[in-house]
């Protein structure tokens, strides 16, 4: 199999929250966003989880073109209320309906993470946790949407947005809800021939039926 060297991994993603898992993890990291049509994706998947892996492998591809013979990673997370997707809002209105909605209610929040390795060879993985938010209080909403945190974040919230707290309870995987399952992450790297040293866990991810994998090569 194709092993690495200490090469750097190449990020298909903008997001800060990828980029510092990442790189907590002890990963050498480049930036590359991608450039795809995510809502022609979504709409032509067979389903959401099919539709996160074609997100996140139509990222790593794109961004492999410009970037032969690297290891570039791509990942897309949906939040999922009442099978509606859930994106980034587009507004502050729109920030605070999603949050009025999720209010005290469970929802699924669902990644798809794929690797391109060297030689073209690509892995996905999905990781699925279901979220319950906590009873929100109109100004708690109100306060947070005003801030701006919002709205670079899928389904209108930061499980880590220690001042916010929407967060009651979840299952398996609390990395999966900031936006980068590492337990799957590091399967998938391991998969393609990228040497991350010690196996890599989530806090908090016990393996069961809610994570899957499918391969491409």
């Amino acid at each position: 199999m194709l092993r690495s060297s200490g090469t750097k991994l190449v990020l298909a993603s903008g997001s800060p929250r990828r980029a510092e898992i990442l790189s907590d993890a002890g990963i050498t990291l480049a930036i590359q966003p991608a450039s795809v049509d995510e809502y022609a994706i979504l709409a032509n998947a067979p389903d959401l989880v099919s539709a996160v892996q074609q997100l996140a492998l139509a990222k790593a591809s794109d961004v492999a073109v410009s970037n032969f013979g690297e290891f570039v990673l791509g990942a897309d997370t949906i939040v999922v209320f009442e099978n509606e997707v859930f994106g980034k809002p587009e507004s502050p209105e729109q920030a605070n309906d999603m949050l009025n909605r999720l209010n005290g209610r469970r929802h699924q929040v669902i990644t798809g993470v794929a690797v391109v390795n060297p030689v073209g060879e690509s892995h996905t993985k999905f990781v699925s946790t279901s979220v319950v938010f906590r009873n929100l209080e109109d100004s708690e909403i109100s306060e947070y949407v005003s801030t701006g945190r919002p709205l670079d974040k899928a389904g209108g919230y930061g499980i880590q947005d220690s001042s916010f707290a929407p967060v009651a309870s979840y299952d398996e995987c609390y990395l999966n809800v900031v936006g980068l399952p590492m337990c799957a992450t590091s399967d998938l790297l391991e998969e393609s021939g990228f040497e991350i040293g010690a196996s890599l866990v989530c806090a908090g991810h016990a393996v069961s039926g809610n994570s899957g994998d499918t391969e491409s090569l």
